[in-house]
């Protein structure tokens, strides 16, 4: 069965289309649900040796100026995001693998590593990196800045023969600072590049961003960045270049690859701490220390011990005061000599005193060899900002006669558009009427993201600090959160504002791009506080495309009504609020933000797809490739052939009531197109999988977030008792009772006789249990059987659920 190629519909939207398809080793490929950035994630390539830099230096195609019309189906990813300047980062267990307990694998050691070893587990450009057969050969990340000769910037501007204008920034390298003069020995390590250059429109707070068509390299070093604009992009340009206030940059984007050290892992049989509910109240187990006596500090208090060895008889110490000259002849012992005295016998004969050979000195034991550090592949991405402010009179060469100097008036319209159209939520899209055919949107919500390798658990990670005192205890939640759109909304979207967009002879069918807004934001969020949900302005940088990082801590206290505000299918305040746009052409627009399991973005499935040459038919399985359950309500579906969309009609899957689908598990279906399809490219099948919702697993996803530390079971104090009435059973046939033999879940038992009417039993019970609320302190499994003093016994009774709060009475 030859590979599928799922699309979803943001990607469709965008005007994405992946390049034909060949066949992996294995057979199937992950699907990109519609709950994603709307470009595909670029990877990044990654480094090799000096000898093929020339190789590795992305260099992308020759891009036009020029306006995509979302009909187009056939650009490739990376061309979209270079049109939309769109930067898109890798997954943050992709960036901080050592974050997450649960890892792909155990790493590798240096000599294995494919790539430049990194000293930092978050690597940048002040960080040397080295070889990693040869450490006496380091690399370092370069830096960007415009290259000046003779007091003059190299940025030209001038028209081309089709009309456009061409601008050109001549970029040089150079290494960061901290670095010093170790990089006069280290070589520039090798990246792939883009570049985009972004402004703040005039009078507002939105970013314009120019995409750069090429980088071309500079044969004295670095690189220049080539753009193609039209007039009114130009001088739009030529104005951001003469105000501070428009923070005009040039954004360089380097994308490497390297290996970064992994954290040293536990030993196998290092304790692990324990949540325990006492009383209503969870407390953490605290790790005691481990005792850590060397074998030198063993062999120097043998040493330093007495010298009198005992034996098997009765020894006495005797003072060498009280030696008989008979004791001597027999052998006394000489200065450095170990004495060994023994007594013959009780019959009054004389004590022995024995010499024997001193032990020889023991050695100082050699330390173990500390474990070789292991290191994991991390892609990077990372920009590298080059402000473009250039006073007129000082630069009077940057601009040619023509430009427009001094900012111009903002000239922007919003347009509020509920979705669905009855009794939906109102969104903001917002028109630039100096270019009325771009009109810009904001994402549906920021929500939880999933991690980028399967099965695709929440990219959330708790670590715990025990801290000094027992109420000390804190845990940090870490957790990425990426920018989530409803393609139908988009969609829904073209056909309103179509109407919207002046007809010209330029653009007679009113065509338009819809494209991503970025402005300044803040993010505002519910937070536990001593006790109580407070909203509060949250320290976070706003990344439009691929999302924000929440670092949070919070009382050890809190733990548990964290954890179940994330398992809640229900709404919460906790954990839920807005990132506050401040566009600067009207009020404040929110975007809502929701950490919760159950409604995730990320990937969810894996797919396989086998396109019908004739029909244009798709049929399909996919595969659940989450921790938990995936709940589908309902599966819009297209089919496209590279030109155009064309609506689907799933056979074989009875949507009527959802379907629900467990991890690993699958479910097979056609897809009909219900109209003739164009083209000649394979048919693509694209979902729409918005309506698509976890039922989150807690025990699956704890597996994959909690703190490797914490065992993922706890105790319960419980006071187990009898009495003696009990053990005496009295008129009963069987007589008396020896004992009780309680067994709790776990492999944890008891035994209450006469000479132990109660003992004390921690019970294991699930973590899970104490998480979620199922009760106060947890549910626990038991079953007792009965021995008499007839020798008789009575069967095991059935294991018994309860959650007897502190004492448990035993009986026959």
């Amino acid at each position: 069965m030859p590979p599928g190629r799922l699309l979803n519909l943001n990607q469709i939207v965008a005007g994405v289309r992946p390049a034909v398809a060949v066949a992996p080793a294995k057979p199937i490929k992950i699907a990109m649900p519609v709950a994603a950035p709307v470009a595909a994630p670029v990877a990044a390539p990654a480094v090799v040796a000096p000898a093929a830099v020339a190789e590795v230096v992305a260099r992308p195609a020759v891009m036009p100026a020029m306006r995509i019309n979302p009909a187009m189906l056939r650009a490739q990813p990376a061309i979209i995001a270079q049109l939309e300047g769109r930067t898109v980062r890798p997954r943050l267990n992709d960036l901080r693998p050592g974050l997450f307990p649960i890892k792909a694998d155990a790493g590798f050691v240096r000599s294995q590593s494919p790539h430049p070893i990194s000293p930092s587990a978050t690597p940048d450009d002040r960080c040397l990196f080295e070889d990693p057969h040869n450490p006496q050969q380091r690399y370092w990340l370069p830096r960007y800045r415009v290259r000046n000769e003779g007091g003059r910037y190299e940025i030209k501007v001038a028209q081309a023969q089709d009309g456009l204008w061409a601008v050109s920034v001549a970029m040089e390298t150079y290494p960061a600072a901290e670095i010093g003069d170790a990089a006069r020995s280290a070589q520039m390590l090798p990246v792939a590049r883009s570049a985009v250059i972004s402004y703040r429109a005039a009078g507002t707070a939105i970013e314009q961003r120019l995409p750069v068509g090429e980088l071309v390299e500079d044969p004295r070093g670095g690189c220049v960045a080539m753009l193609r604009l039209s007039l009114a992009e130009r001088d739009a340009l030529l104005r951001a270049f003469m105000s501070s206030e428009s923070q005009a940059r040039l954004l360089v984007s380097r994308g490497y690859t390297v290996a970064v050290p992994l954290p040293a892992s536990p030993a196998p049989d290092a304790p692990k701490r324990q949540l325990m509910m006492i009383k209503g109240q969870m407390l953490l187990s605290r790790a005691a220390p481990q005792a850590s006596v060397s074998a030198a500090a063993l062999s120097r208090a043998s040493t330093a011990s007495l010298r009198i060895a005992p034996s098997a008889t009765p020894a006495t110490t005797v003072k060498p005061a009280m030696m008989r000259p008979a004791m001597m002849a027999r052998g006394a012992a000489m200065p450095g000599m170990r004495m060994h005295i023994k007594r013959r016998g009780f019959d009054g004969e004389p004590i022995i005193v024995q010499p024997e050979p001193e032990p020889l000195p023991q050695p100082e034991p050699q330390p173990e060899p500390a474990p070789e550090p292991r290191y994991e592949v991390s892609n990077q991405s990372q920009d590298w900002a080059i402000p473009l402010f250039f006073e007129p009179l000082l630069h009077p060469y940057l601009y040619p006669s023509g430009a427009q100097p001094g900012p111009a008036a903002p000239r922007w319209v919003v347009h509020s558009l509920r979705y669905p159209a009855s009794g939906g939520r109102s969104h903001a899209y917002f028109q630039d009427m100096s270019d009325p055919a771009r009109i810009y949107y904001l994402p549906d919500a920021f929500k939880l993201a999933r991690r980028s390798e399967a099965p695709h658990a929440p990219s959330l990670a708790f670590r715990i600090d025990q801290g000094a005192d027992v109420d000390d205890a804190k845990v940090d939640l870490t957790c990425e959160v990426r920018p989530v759109t409803d393609g139908e909304r988009l969609l829904a979207a073209r056909r309103e504002l179509a109407s919207r967009v002046p007809a010209s002879a330029d653009n007679p069918q009113r065509e338009f791009d819809l494209r991503l807004l970025r402005a300044s934001s803040t993010l505002q969020l519910a937070l536990m506080r001593d006790g109580a949900i407070r909203f509060e302005t949250v320290p976070a940088a706003i990344d439009w495309d691929n999302g924000f990082t929440v670092n949070e801590r919070f009382e050890f206290d809190d733990f548990q009504e964290v954890f179940a505000v994330l398992m809640s299918l229900s709404n919460s305040n906790l954990l839920q609020g807005s990132v506050v746009v401040s566009t600067g052409i009207n009020e404040n627009v929110m975007v809502p933000v929701k950490l919760n399991f159950a409604d995730m973005e990320g990937e969810l499935f894996q797919s396989i797809e086998t396109p019908d040459p004739n029909t244009g038919a798709v049929a399909v399985r996919l595969l659940n490739a989450t921790e938990s359950k995936l709940r589908i309500a309902r599966l819009p579906t297209w089919i496209t052939r590279g030109e155009g969309l064309v609506e689907g009609r799933i056979e074989g899957l009875d949507l009527s009531q959802p379907v629900e689908i467990a991890p690993e598990q699958g479910v097979d279906f056609v897809v009909q197109p219900t109209a003739a399809l164009s083209g000649t490219a394979p048919a693509d099948a694209i979902f729409n999988t918005a309506s698509v919702r976890s039922i989150p697993d807690g025990e699956a996803i704890m597996k994959y977030t909690l703190d490797e530390t914490i065992d993922q079971e706890t105790v319960r104090p419980v006071r187990l008792m009898t009495t003696p009435e009990v053990l005496l059973n009295a008129g009963q046939p069987a007589g008396e009772i020896a004992s009780i033999i309680v067994e709790f879940r776990g492999n944890k038992r008891a035994v209450l006789d006469a000479a132990n009417l109660a003992v004390d039993v921690d019970v294991p019970v699930p973590l899970m249990d104490i998480l979620l609320r199922r009760d106060s302190e947890g549910f626990y499994e038991y079953r007792q059987t009965v021995m008499y003093k007839s020798g008789q016994s009575l069967p095991s009774t059935p294991w018994c659920r309860t959650d007897e709060p502190a004492v448990l009475i035993a009986g026959a």
